[in-house]
């Protein structure tokens, strides 16, 4: 990354403090709105009252009644306080659909159909519980002509499956949105609309948003979700080396590493017409970083932190296919704190250790669960409350095929009670590795708790 310019620090500073100057406005609008609700109720009570005393006595209840209808600048005051919320938002890993899952007789029936809730059994409860719960889907839904690895052309009910276990928005902006090209991505924002679910990242047309808005627990949050491109092919955009249309190419919310100033300008344009919205927290979903690196690379560093900058309250990344360390950045001006998770694991794959050549260490058969829980104080401000980083392991038996299970791992001692499954020290394997890349940062984290 090169070195900013004076003139980008400054022109940085100056869409600072007129975004904290519009947020200003628009808590002090809600608050000149209640006061105003306030008043009129008082000034038509006070008729109410006069004319309930005007027979008694007309000089006498003239002056009690202008009496009752003063308003005390104090209490004018109090009256600006706006209703306090709480809310949670649950965010769960990558669903990545190898070649297993459409084979193995455990998910794919004898009609012909397929049948993944059996997965979710033990996490379903977490994702039921939240607010609003978001994961990553790393595939093109299609009506038939299955396949896995390398291009990921996965049935309808995957999306069933999450939609009935729990989950509320699936992430699109990813590096296999466009494996089945053009129909793959229309048919795969028809079929999250046909089961009830948002999607971020892609949109169906040019005049859609490119960020998705939604009201979680009275608490209006907004979500960005963007994908890493590849090398451009005849001057064309590229998502995973696969050339993407100028029908589809807009369509898709993607940066360019050589080009992260677009990037910004269209996050900070992002962010201009959420507030106008009343938006009052934002998350940015990040696809990018290194497969397979349990550490963040320079360039996740430094848009983190320019995105912390610009505003952004939590950003949470995906596409390592392992977990990468949590942080809590500090803004340039020292006034914003934003959570950051780099990455946070596969939350179902078959990459399992005996599987990936050279890379035997078990991290991608891990997955991290994050739930924020976010308040509305009776200022109008939203801060992460709460914040639960919930480590999971995917545990991988023969019984019936290959079955898969996503297991939590917060309490491993439990699991094989509540599982059957001989899993204990596996399940403690992964809780250890997990632990190690992410300890210190969510101690940082919960320290500084609740994050403003």
């Amino acid at each position: 990354m090169n070195q900013q310019t004076d003139d980008e620090r400054r022109e940085r500073e100056r869409i600072r403090r007129r975004r904290a100057a519009r947020r200003r406005q628009i808590v002090l609008r809600r608050r000149l709105m209640l006061a105003g609700a306030t008043l009129l109720m008082v000034i038509i009570l006070g008729g109410v009252i006069r004319n309930a005393l005007a027979d008694s006595s007309k000089n006498e209840s003239k002056s009690e009644s202008a009496k009752k209808v003063t308003i005390d600048p104090e209490e004018q005051e109090s009256s600006k306080e706006v209703e306090e919320s709480t809310a949670t938002l649950f965010t769960a890993g990558d669903i990545i659909m190898h070649k297993p899952f459409l084979t193995s007789p455990a998910y794919y029936k004898e009609d012909g159909t397929y049948d993944y809730n059996p997965i979710f059994t033990y996490v379903k409860s977490y994702l039921e519980s939240a607010d609003f719960a978001v994961t990553t889907l790393e595939c093109a839904l299609t009506d038939g002509d299955y396949s896995g690895y390398p291009t990921f052309h996965s049935p309808d009910a995957i999306a069933e499956a999450l939609a009935a276990n729990g989950v509320d928005m699936c992430l699109l902006a990813n590096n296999h949105i466009y494996d089945n090209g053009d129909e793959g991505l229309q048919r795969t924002m028809d079929v999250m609309t046909q089961n009830s679910l948002l999607y971020a990242g892609t949109r169906k047309t040019t005049s859609d948003k490119t960020y998705t808005i939604q009201d979680i627990g009275g608490i209006k949050v907004g979500f960005f979700n963007y994908v890493f491109e590849t090398e451009e092919v005849n001057g064309q955009k590229t998502i995973n080396g696969i050339a993407v249309t100028d029908e589809s190419a807009p369509l898709i919310n993607s940066f360019q590493s050589n080009d992260l100033e677009s990037f910004y300008r269209e996050i900070e344009t992002g962010l201009e017409e959420m507030e106008a919205e009343g938006v009052e927290f934002t998350v940015a979903y990040m696809h990018w970083g290194i497969e397979y690196q349990t550490e963040e690379s320079e360039e996740q560093d430094a848009m983190a932190q320019r995105l912390c900058d610009m505003g952004i309250d939590a950003l949470i990344g995906s596409h390592p296919h392992v977990i990468q360390p949590v942080d809590l950045l500090e803004s340039a001006d020292g006034n914003h704190q934003m959570l950051c998770a780099y990455a946070i694991g596969n939350h179902l794959s078959n990459q399992r250790t005996e599987y990936m050549d050279g890379l035997a260490y078990g991290h991608t058969e891990d997955g991290l669960m994050l739930s924020l829980t976010l308040h509305r104080d009776k200022e109008g401000q939203v801060s992460i409350e709460k914040a639960d980083f919930i480590p999971t392991w995917v545990s991988l038996t023969n019984n019936n095929g290959a079955e898969y299970y996503i297991l939590p791992l917060n309490e491993p001692d439990k699991l094989e009670e509540m599982t059957g499954l001989s899993v204990a020290a596996d399940a403690q394997e992964s809780l250890a590795r997990t632990n190690a890349i992410i300890g210190e940062g969510v101690n940082k984290v919960q320290q500084a708790l609740p994050l403003k």
